[in-house]
């Protein structure tokens, strides 16, 4: 591989993991304006006497299930990277 293309591939693979960090970063952001109020989780829920279950529910639907995809996706982003720098020859790890 030409060292013109080496630069290339290595500024993709900046692109790529930054752009997957910021939808980590924007969905965290994302969560905190929409289910928070100054810092503390606010539930949404359909009670006032939320039981255990109910914010259990309300935690995985309004935060859990939003981040472990979006952390997910990035760490996915992440593990092609890495596989893909092992497949080209002669090629130093950073």
């Amino acid at each position: 591989m030409t060292h013109d293309r080496t630069t290339q591939n290595d500024q993709l693979y900046r692109y790529e993991i930054t752009a997957a960090m910021n939808a980590v970063v924007r969905t965290c952001a994302d969560i905190v304006r929409d289910h928070s109020h100054r810092g503390f989780w606010t539930p949404h829920t359909t009670t006032d006497q939320a039981t255990h279950q109910d914010l259990i529910e309300a935690a995985r639907k309004d935060v859990l299930n939003h981040l472990q995809m979006v952390i997910q996706c990035a760490e996915t982003v992440a593990y092609a990277i890495e596989q893909d720098r092992q497949r080209q020859p002669n090629k130093p790890t950073e």
